[in-house]
C-alpha cells in the first residue's frame, strides 16, 4: 500500500515541476491542448546605436611620460618586430605603461612612453622597484618605411635602429 502511494507522490512532485515550463511539450497540461498561441509579428522599431556613427572623437591621454627612458630595443619576429622599452618612474606605484605611437617623419617613428600616476602611493624606493618595461608589436607593414625608432620620456629620449 505504501509503495503505490510513494510512487504517486513522486509522480505528482515530478509533474508539478513542469508547471514552470508553461510552453514546454514536457508539461502534461499542454499534451491535449490543441490551441497554440502564435507569436504576433510586430514592426521593427527604429533603434539608435549606443555609439553614434558620425562624431568627432578626441581621446586625451592623461597619463604622464615616464621620468627617464633607460633602454629601447627592437626584436625581429617572423611577422614584424617587437619594440620594448624600459624606463624608471619617479616613485613606486606607477602602472598602466604603454608605448604610444605619435608620428613618423623621415623614416623615424616616435613613441611616447606613458605611465599612469598612482593615486596615493608616493614612496621613492630603489631604482629596481621603480623600473617599468613596456612593449608594442610592429607589423611588417608598420616597419616598411621605418629605419629608426625614438622612445620619448619626460627627461630624455632613446633612439634605436633596426
Amino acid at each position: 500500500m505504501l509503495r503505490p502511494i510513494g510512487m504517486a507522490a513522486c509522480l505528482v512532485l515530478t509533474v508539478s515541476g513542469c508547471s514552470r515550463l508553461a510552453g514546454s511539450p514536457v508539461n502534461p497540461m499542454n499534451w491535449f491542448n490543441k490551441d497554440r498561441e502564435a507569436p504576433v509579428a510586430t514592426a521593427p522599431q527604429a533603434t539608435q546605436p549606443l555609439v553614434p556613427t558620425k562624431r568627432d572623437v578626441v581621446v586625451v591621454d592623461s597619463r604622464d611620460l615616464i621620468a627617464q627612458v633607460m633602454s629601447a630595443e627592437i626584436a625581429q619576429t617572423p611577422s614584424g618586430a617587437i619594440l620594448r622599452a624600459t624606463g624608471v618612474a619617479p616613485t613606486q606605484g606607477y602602472f598602466n605603461a604603454e608605448l604610444v605611437f605619435e608620428n613618423i617623419q623621415n623614416g623615424t617613428a616616435t613613441y611616447a612612453f606613458r605611465v599612469e600616476r598612482p593615486a596615493r602611493f608616493e614612496i621613492e624606493g630603489t631604482i629596481a622597484s621603480r623600473t617599468i618595461t613596456a612593449a608594442t608589436v610592429l607589423s611588417a607593414d608598420d616597419l616598411a618605411g621605418i629605419r629608426s625608432v625614438i622612445v620619448k620620456g619626460a627627461g630624455n629620449t632613446v633612439t634605436t635602429r633596426r
